[in-house]
């Protein structure tokens, strides 16, 4: 069985987002919440690894990596950026045959960087079309969930409903 990974490049999927991106002119911590919060969704239906990478480029500090909800967050150390991050990652997690390392980016000289490693690469756009549509399909199988579950725990005839409501009213 392979090792499958999904890296992806956190500030460009956000750049990817309306919404995320008129969040992030406001509050840059907000928009990446927002962001790991769909990602942590979307990986509860993906097999493999996910790590995000956000980049600390203009800010002086040490790399540091945490797990949210079976999500890997990266913040890179001051002075990298996450694209070089990712292509070192992904040059040391690949090994012919045995693993399939995904990166989700839309900047051109990454793509070519990691094609070079074995890797393949989803767009941003794409990734973000890949999330609406398995959005939609948890909601509808919610939906047909809710709509077969009946009201009570046990499906009893209407006779033994109110016979019940009767002992439970203390009518015999």
């Amino acid at each position: 069985m392979k090792d499958i990974y999904l890296i992806i490049d956190g500030y460009n999927l956000i750049g990817q987002s309306k919404e995320l991106s008129s969040i992030a002119q406001v509050s840059l911590e907000e928009a990446r919440d927002k962001l790991l919060i769909t990602l942590i969704n979307y990986n509860t239906q993906h097999d493999g690894e996910m790590i995000v990478v956000f980049d600390a480029y203009g800010v002086e500090g040490t790399e540091s990596i945490e797990i949210k909800h079976g999500v890997k967050v990266v913040y890179t150390k001051g002075k990298e950026t996450a694209d070089s991050y990712i292509e070192k990652l992904t040059y040391e997690l690949y090994r012919k045959h045995i693993t399939h390392i995904t990166v989700v980016t839309s900047d051109m000289s990454e793509q070519h960087a990691i094609f070079g490693s074995g890797a393949y690469r989803i767009s941003s756009r794409e990734m973000w079309s890949t999330i609406a549509n398995q959005e939609s399909v948890v909601t509808k199988h919610l939906s047909e969930i809710e709509t077969k579950t009946p009201r009570n725990r046990l499906d009893l005839p209407d006779e033994v409903l109110q016979q019940f409501e009767k002992w439970r009213r203390n009518n015999k």
